[in-house]
C-alpha cells in the first residue's frame, strides 16, 4: 500500500459513495489504481481507464454463468416470489434457462448483441439496451435480477433506481455482489486478476450497506459466500489438474484434457456455492441478495 502524490490526486475521480478523493493506492493492476476510500469502498482511478473495444470478452466466460445458473435459480426461486423476471445483463441466458423451470416468466436485458445466436436457441426473449435508459414499461415485474453488476455501473444508485422503476408493488431486486473492498491486499495476488479498470467499484460489508441506504433500499434478505475455498482449492487444483489429472484422462480419451478442467471447474464452483456458505465472514466473499425499495409493502 502507498500513498499518492498530490498532483496525482488531483487528477482522480471521486467515490460515487462519499463523494471524496481517497489519498491510498491500495492495489494497482496493469497500470490502473485501486484507491480505498474511508468509507470502505475500493475505486478504480478512473482517468486511466481505457474502456475495452470488446467489453463482452473482459467478463467471466461462459462456464462461469453456466455452472453457478442452477444453484442461483434455486436460492432465487426459494426467497423471491414468482412471477415476471427481468435480467439486467443476461449474456448467454444461462440463468434465464435455469430459473424458467422454477416456474418464472422470463425477459432479458442485454446491450451486446453476441448473444442472440444463443438467445434465440433458447427461446429466451430478450430487448438490447442498458437498464438506465430502457423502454420497459414501468411497475412491470415481480423479480428484477442482476449477477455481478454493482461493480460495473458509472453510477450505481442511478442504475438501481432505473431497476427499482421497473419493480410492482411487492417485487425486489435480487442480485450477486462481491466484497473485495474491505480485505487485506495480500488476498490480491491469490485471488488473481481483479479486473480493475472494468470493476470500478470493489464493496467492503460497510461501504454495501451504505449503497443500499443511499439507493433507497431495504435489504430483506442475505447470503454471505466465502471465496476462500474457491481461491486456495482453485490454485491446487490447477496444479492437479495439470500434473495428475489431464495427463491420466488424456491416456484414455482424446478430450481427456477438457473433460479434466470440466471437472475442475465445476469442483471450484461447488467450493465458491456450497462449501462458501459454510464460512465465517473472513476474506473476500460473495453476497446473493433480496432488496425491496423502502416505500414498497410486502
Amino acid at each position: 500500500m502507498v500513498t499518492a502524490t498530490e498532483s496525482e490526486i488531483t487528477s482522480r475521480s471521486k467515490c460515487f459513495l462519499c463523494d471524496e478523493v481517497s489519498e491510498t493506492v491500495i492495489w494497482r493492476e496493469a497500470g490502473i489504481e485501486g484507491l480505498r476510500c474511508r468509507c470502505g469502498m475500493v475505486y478504480t482511478n478512473q482517468g486511466t481507464y481505457v474502456p475495452p473495444a470488446n467489453p463482452v470478452e473482459e467478463y467471466h466466460p461462459d462456464y462461469f454463468y453456466a455452472l453457478s445458473a442452477p444453484f442461483k435459480a434455486a436460492w432465487v426461486a426459494r426467497h423471491c416470489p414468482r412471477g415476471r423476471l427481468v435480467e439486467i445483463g443476461c449474456g448467454a441466458g444461462f440463468f434465464l434457462e435455469a430459473i424458467r423451470a422454477h416456474g418464472f416468466e422470463i425477459l432479458g436485458m442485454e446491450p451486446s448483441r453476441a448473444y442472440d445466436q444463443r438467445l434465440q436457441a433458447s427461446a429466451i426473449p430478450v430487448v438490447h439496451g442498458y437498464v438506465e435508459d430502457n423502454c420497459l414499461p414501468k411497475n412491470s415485474f415481480d423479480v428484477v435480477y442482476h449477477c455481478d453488476l454493482l461493480a460495473h455501473f458509472p453510477d450505481p444508485i442511478r442504475s438501481l433506481s432505473a431497476m427499482c422503476e421497473l419493480l410492482r408493488p411487492g417485487g425486489v431486486l435480487c442480485f450477486e455482489v462481491g466484497l473485495l473492498g474491505g480485505i487485506s491486499p495480500t488476498w490480491y495476488p491469490l485471488v488473481g486478476r481483479i479486473g480493475l479498470g472494468q470493476h470500478l467499484w470493489l464493496y467492503s460489508d460497510r461501504a454495501f450497506h451504505s449503497l443500499m441506504g443511499k439507493a433507497g433500499l431495504r435489504v430483506h434478505h442475505i447470503q454471505y459466500f466465502g471465496l476462500v475455498p474457491a481461491v486456495i482449492g482453485g490454485k491446487l487444483l490447477g496444479v492437479l489438474t495439470k500434473r495428475v489429472l489431464s495427463p491420466a484422462l488424456q491416456a484414455f480419451s482424446s478430450d481427456g484434457k477438457n473433460r479434466a478442467h470440466r471437472l475442475q471447474r465445476s469442483c471450484v464452483n461447488s467450493l465458491r456455492y456450497r462449501v462458501g456458505s459454510l464460512l465465517p465472514h473472513v476474506g473476500p466473499q460473495t453476497l446473493m441478495v433480496v432488496a425491496e425499495p423502502s416505500g414498497h409493502d410486502r
